[in-house]
């Protein structure tokens, strides 16, 4: 954990010199394209300062939220248990956000709207991140803030262990499908891909763990 709070220190400290970086080379007043739609044209502006001083921002409260977890969930030892998870969509989030960060700010910095990495490095890296990500989350342990939290997960231990696995199944198979597409198709097609397997990993964990629920004989239920 400490690991993890220090990492995030410095990825912060990165942001944090990037938008210096920011405040030096794009003039006071203009506008960043700072959201593309699908495929890859700026759609969405902010005002400079928004942007360099709200993407480390967010960067810090993300690292204050998931320090904060393993103090303030009830069920801390399955957190702890369920560290690496935690540690890995931490620190995947934060190095995402820091990524786009820099993306954004040094393509603003040469007067482009287009993204300095790409739009396909975006795809990229969170197909990574749902790679990653899905292979820990399936060994995660019941808890209020990662993994699927469902009424019935939190529950029924069995429909944890089955939900959170599918769950972390159809992530790395978005992840995998989705850079694919980017590759052999268009990095537009790709996040077409990533979102309706984020949405079908979504709405699958969901039925799942209430079937899951319902198997389990030591499944805990309401009493009147």
């Amino acid at each position: 954990m400490k690991a993890a709070v220090w990492l995030s220190i410095l990825t912060i400290a990165a942001m944090a010199g990037v938008s210096i970086y920011g405040f030096i080379n794009i003039p006071e007043g203009t506008m960043i394209a700072r959201h593309w739609n699908l495929n890859g044209e700026p759609d969405g502006f902010s005002p400079r300062n928004h942007v360099l001083i709200g993407m480390p921002a967010i960067g810090v409260l993300l690292s204050i939220m998931f320090a904060a977890i393993p103090k303030i969930d009830p069920r801390k030892e399955n957190i702890a248990r369920s560290m690496n998870v935690l540690i890995v969509g931490w620190l995947g989030a934060l190095m995402l956000i820091a990524v786009t960060h820099a993306s954004i700010v040094l393509a603003a910095a040469q007067g482009q709207t287009a993204q300095f990495f790409g739009f396909g490095g975006t795809l990229y890296g969170v197909c990574l991140f749902f790679i990653v990500i899905g292979n820990f989350i399936a060994k995660s342990r019941s808890n209020f803030f990662i993994g699927v939290r469902t009424p019935w997960t939190l529950s029924s231990e069995h429909a944890w262990n089955v939900a959170n696995r599918t769950a972390g199944w159809l992530l790395v198979l978005t992840g995998v499908a989705s850079a694919a597409t980017g590759v052999f198709a268009s990095p537009a097609d790709g996040f077409r891909v990533l979102i309706a397997g984020a949405v079908t990993m979504a709405v699958v964990s969901v039925i799942v763990s209430y079937f899951a629920w319902k198997n389990d004989p030591d499944r805990k239920e309401a009493r009147s």
